[in-house]
């Protein structure tokens, strides 16, 4: 989750440790880029490759027609996230459980968070929460629960990345439970934030996150 710049962050301290590591806290955006961009691109062939009934066909060009009239309006700033987010939510809702949805709404729930529009991001993502597919769950619900903390709503941001886990998702698995770990330390359950802690430890053998589960296990003692 979010990390503010200090003069000393344990956690790129810890990550510079290995090769790999080093690589990673140094150029963590444009990974995150790649990462995204990619997926991105996995969900819209996943979304081309289902176009096949005239149903669908419909209902991607809903999408893409307000994609290609309403996102870059948003990223130049020549409309609000605000009024973005209404004609989204509204457009969302005449297509309702359209898988296809996926892909755009993480694009534009991102870009609304560079906008620092938290709340509007949530709604944006809010609208294909239906997405069963345990990549979409993944990726919808760490973001989710990433802006619900930003928010000071960390009940929920566990909600969030518990349903991750409910559902088996083992995407990121290790990050899933290390973020569940220190959001109960937030909320003063020491019992449950060990837990979580001790299963990156026992289970998931990164070596980069045992280290960061070890160091939020000593700092309870």
């Amino acid at each position: 989750m979010s990390t503010s710049p200090t003069a000393h962050n344990p956690v790129d301290e810890i990550l510079k440790e290995t090769e790999l590591g080093t690589f990673i806290a140094n150029y963590k955006t444009p990974i995150i880029a790649f990462v995204i961009a990619v997926i991105v691109g996995v969900f819209a062939w996943g979304g081309y490759s289902s176009f096949k009934s005239s149903k669908n066909d419909e209902l991607g060009a809903i999408v893409y027609n307000f994609k290609k009239a309403n996102l870059q309006s948003l990223v130049e700033k020549k409309i609000t996230t605000t009024e973005f987010e209404k004609s989204f939510s509204a457009m969302a809702s005449g297509v309702a459980n359209f898988e296809g949805l996926t892909p755009f709404a993480i694009q534009a729930s991102d870009e609304l968070v560079a906008q620092n529009d938290l709340n509007s991001a949530l709604a944006v993502l809010k609208t294909v929460t239906f997405n069963k597919n345990p990549y979409a769950v993944y990726f919808v619900r760490s973001r989710m629960a990433v802006i619900h903390e930003d928010l000071g709503q960390n009940d929920k941001a566990i909600e969030d990345l518990e349903l991750i886990v409910k559902n088996n998702i083992k995407t990121m698995e290790s990050k899933t439970y290390l973020d569940l770990g220190r959001l109960y330390v937030k909320k003063g359950d020491q019992a449950k934030a060990k837990s979580n802690f001790q299963y990156v430890i026992d289970n998931v053998g990164q070596a980069e996150f045992v280290k960061l589960a070890k160091l939020y296990m000593s700092e309870m003692e």
